[in-house]
């Protein structure tokens, strides 16, 4: 049974400026209507295509990533989906009650209570009283705001307001949950929990649309993924393949192909923070050490965002000594976006342990391998701490950069042509040996 059909589905947005005919347009499509031909030749000028004839259905029980690089489309599809905003051309059919969390409290009303904005998005998703109330305790036990349900959410603090939104979307039973990168929001505990929800809404058979730019969760979550490329499919398969033309995409925005559409962010560093420069009053550290800066280059110092597997690249950290009275060492941890630690590093230099630092401005350097680390994107954190067996942090720029790694696709990758899923943290390519050896030999230690 099908839960959506999208059916030659495009989105026309008139930029610059909102008037009658703008408006004319969204209420006629709302209505059903559609625009001549002619009517949408007369303002070509102002006019751009954020979706153009997108065709796709997605079966009862799935679990679908929708992903692609900024200005992809990803947001306009999700708010057609959700009923926000209408298609200009083509057809859309949903069977079942939609629930979606395309913002942080999208729906809810600052003015009323947590309790009052739980049934307010409840009612909004087509359900009754009586089934909001049963589930009520459920999301307001898993957000952990038992303390402020009656309290106005326009006093609630971000963790707070964007717990109680996903919980509503989670736990309201809805046929089909679209969630649209929100899991990046709030602290890693409940990002774990997130996932687990979500894992939980899969296992019960719901639908799930899930948008998301690390390519860990969609392998983790999701068995197909759609990716979208200025406002067209093209791809749409198992996760490993539509990944593929994902990286694709991202090295050509990357080098200044692609540009952003509507609705979809300007700025590359909303994704890959590649480096970070902190304002005097905002530096890492304490009265004896304070980080300057973190940034991710190639090889040849040329700074980066994304990256090959196989390629090497630098991390730089640039910090100010203040005084000397501890023994400090520079040290790293590298995440994925799972917060699971890949590898810790330090620098190993014996000085370290021997005398301080004197005072002034420094950089460190190290260079992680190519074919080391899997496909994902990083997080790099970094800082400086004793050189003894306290170990005690003096600055920690924690999650300071973001860095995207493609797969290696190329015919001598360590692949060797396999194109599905791998497992592991990290993907080094060892030294090997195979040699053919007496029969009498098998099963017995080498000489």
């Amino acid at each position: 049974m099908l839960s959506i059909s999208i059916e030659n589905v495009s989105k026309l947005y008139h930029l610059g400026s909102i008037n009658r005919g703008v408006l004319w347009h969204e209420m006629a499509a709302g209505l059903g209507l559609r625009p001549s031909r002619k009517e949408v030749a007369k303002s070509a000028r102002e006019e751009f295509w954020a979706l153009k004839d997108i065709s796709f259905e997605i079966e009862e029980g799935e679990t679908v990533g929708i992903i692609g690089a900024n200005g992809a489309g990803k947001s306009t599809l999700l708010k057609i989906l959700s009923r926000i905003t209408s298609p200009t051309t083509g057809e859309v059919r949903i069977n079942g009650r939609v629930g979606s969390l395309l913002e942080v409290g999208t729906g809810f009303n600052p003015e009323m209570t947590g309790r009052e904005n739980v049934y307010l998005n409840g009612s909004i998703q087509g359900m009754k009283k009586p089934e909001i109330a049963t589930k009520f305790d459920e999301i307001v036990s898993f957000a952990g705001v038992e303390k402020f349900i009656d309290t106005p959410v326009k006093r609630y603090s971000s963790g707070m307001y964007v717990r109680l939104a996903f919980s509503v979307a989670a736990f309201l039973q809805s046929e089909i949950l679209i969630v649209d990168e929100v899991l990046s929001v709030g602290d890693q505990n409940f990002q774990n929990r997130c996932i687990q929800r979500l894992q939980d809404i899969i296992r019960e058979g719901r639908t799930v649309l899930f948008v998301s730019h690390g390519a860990g969760l969609v392998r983790k979550i999701c068995k197909r993924a759609i990716c979208l490329k200025n406002g067209a499919v093209i791809c749409d398969d198992e996760p490993m393949v539509a990944l593929s033309f994902y990286q694709d995409s991202i090295h050509e925005q990357v080098s200044g192909g692609d540009s952003p559409g509507e609705g979809e962010s300007e700025n590359p560093k909303e994704e890959h923070q590649n480096e970070v420069f902190f304002a005097p009053g905002e530096q890492p550290g304490d009265e004896t050490v304070r980080i300057l800066s973190c940034r991710i280059t190639d090889c040849e110092g040329n700074s980066v965002a994304s990256l090959v597997s196989n390629s090497p690249f630098q991390f730089h950290m640039d910090f100010r000594i203040l005084n000397t009275r501890f023994l400090l060492r520079p040290a790293a941890y590298v995440s994925d976006e799972l917060a699971n630690i890949l590898f810790w590093t330090c620098d190993t230099n014996p000085e370290f342990r021997k005398r301080q630092m004197e005072p002034g401005c420094y950089r460190s350097t190290f260079v992680i391998p190519g074919d080391f680390l899997t496909p994902g994107v990083l997080t790099i954190s970094a800082g400086l701490g004793e050189a003894n067996e306290t170990g005690i942090s003096h600055a920690l720029a924690n999650d300071a950069i973001k860095l995207t790694v493609t797969d290696d696709l190329g015919p001598d990758s360590l692949r060797g042509g396999y194109k599905g899923p791998l497992p592991g943290f990290v993907r080094p390519r060892l030294v090997w040996q195979t040699n053919k050896i007496p029969d009498e030999a098998a099963g017995k230690a080498p000489q």
